[in-house]
Protein backbone atom coordinates (compact mmCIF):
# COMPACT_ATOMS: atom_id res chain seq x y z
CA UNK A 1 0.00 0.00 0.00
CA UNK A 2 1.25 3.56 -0.80
CA UNK A 3 2.30 6.03 2.10
CA UNK A 4 0.44 8.59 0.54
CA UNK A 5 -2.71 6.79 0.43
CA UNK A 6 -2.29 5.83 4.53
CA UNK A 7 -4.72 8.36 5.86
CA UNK A 8 -5.81 7.78 9.38
CA UNK A 9 -9.27 8.30 9.62
CA UNK A 10 -10.20 7.97 13.23
CA UNK A 11 -7.99 11.43 14.01
CA UNK A 12 -9.84 13.18 11.02
CA UNK A 13 -13.42 12.23 12.58
CA UNK A 14 -11.98 12.84 16.09
CA UNK A 15 -10.38 16.33 15.02
CA UNK A 16 -13.94 17.19 13.24
CA UNK A 17 -15.69 16.07 16.50
CA UNK A 18 -13.38 18.75 18.59
CA UNK A 19 -14.42 21.21 15.89
CA UNK A 20 -18.02 20.62 16.27
CA UNK A 21 -17.97 20.92 19.79
CA UNK A 22 -16.26 24.30 19.99
CA UNK A 23 -18.45 25.41 17.50
CA UNK A 24 -20.15 28.46 18.40
CA UNK A 25 -23.63 27.61 16.42
CA UNK A 26 -23.87 24.43 18.31
CA UNK A 27 -23.83 24.95 21.92
CA UNK A 28 -26.12 23.73 23.71
CA UNK A 29 -27.35 25.34 27.19
CA UNK A 30 -28.07 23.25 29.66
CA UNK A 31 -29.73 25.31 31.82
CA UNK A 32 -33.19 25.79 29.08
CA UNK A 33 -33.08 22.03 28.70
CA UNK A 34 -33.48 21.76 32.55
CA UNK A 35 -35.66 24.41 32.98
CA UNK A 36 -38.16 22.96 30.31
CA UNK A 37 -37.74 19.87 31.67
CA UNK A 38 -38.56 21.37 35.12
CA UNK A 39 -41.91 23.25 33.66
CA UNK A 40 -42.81 20.29 32.62
CA UNK A 41 -42.97 17.88 34.98
CA UNK A 42 -44.53 20.60 37.30
CA UNK A 43 -47.49 20.85 34.82
CA UNK A 44 -47.53 17.01 34.79
CA UNK A 45 -47.73 16.65 38.39
CA UNK A 46 -50.25 19.39 38.94
CA UNK A 47 -52.45 17.53 36.13
CA UNK A 48 -52.11 13.85 37.61
CA UNK A 49 -53.26 15.59 41.02
CA UNK A 50 -56.70 16.78 39.62
CA UNK A 51 -59.52 14.53 40.19
CA UNK A 52 -60.85 12.50 36.97
CA UNK A 53 -63.62 15.33 36.41
CA UNK A 54 -60.63 17.77 36.23
CA UNK A 55 -58.45 15.89 34.35
CA UNK A 56 -60.80 15.69 31.73
CA UNK A 57 -61.98 19.36 31.64
CA UNK A 58 -58.10 20.41 31.56
CA UNK A 59 -57.44 18.40 28.41
CA UNK A 60 -60.38 19.40 26.41
CA UNK A 61 -59.58 22.89 27.21
CA UNK A 62 -56.09 22.47 26.32
CA UNK A 63 -57.12 20.39 22.77
CA UNK A 64 -59.61 23.63 21.87
CA UNK A 65 -56.25 25.98 22.72
CA UNK A 66 -54.36 23.45 20.21
CA UNK A 67 -56.94 23.42 17.77
CA UNK A 68 -57.43 26.76 17.75
CA UNK A 69 -54.09 27.91 17.31
CA UNK A 70 -53.74 25.06 14.40
CA UNK A 71 -56.35 26.58 12.73
CA UNK A 72 -55.26 30.11 12.83
CA UNK A 73 -52.18 28.62 11.87
CA UNK A 74 -53.82 27.18 8.40
CA UNK A 75 -55.79 30.32 7.76
CA UNK A 76 -52.62 32.01 8.07
CA UNK A 77 -51.03 30.19 5.59
CA UNK A 78 -53.91 29.88 3.56
CA UNK A 79 -54.11 34.04 3.82
CA UNK A 80 -50.30 34.00 2.58
CA UNK A 81 -51.00 31.33 -0.51
CA UNK A 82 -53.83 33.53 -1.84
CA UNK A 83 -52.01 36.56 -1.56
CA UNK A 84 -49.32 35.06 -3.81
CA UNK A 85 -51.52 33.87 -6.14
CA UNK A 86 -53.03 37.29 -6.22
CA UNK A 87 -49.60 39.11 -6.34
CA UNK A 88 -48.41 36.52 -9.39
CA UNK A 89 -51.98 37.33 -11.30
CA UNK A 90 -51.78 41.03 -10.77
CA UNK A 91 -48.06 40.54 -12.41
CA UNK A 92 -49.26 38.68 -15.11
CA UNK A 93 -52.04 41.71 -15.94
CA UNK A 94 -50.05 44.57 -15.38
CA UNK A 95 -46.88 42.94 -18.00
CA UNK A 96 -49.28 42.21 -20.44
CA UNK A 97 -51.12 45.16 -21.13
CA UNK A 98 -47.94 47.26 -20.58
CA UNK A 99 -46.49 48.91 -23.60
CA UNK A 100 -43.73 47.49 -25.52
Amino acid sequence: MNPQNNFNWQQAIGELKAKLERSPLIQKNPDTYQAVETFYNQLLDKFQRLPKPGQVAAFAVGAIIVLTIFNSIVKLISALMTLAVLGVLIYIAFDTHRPS
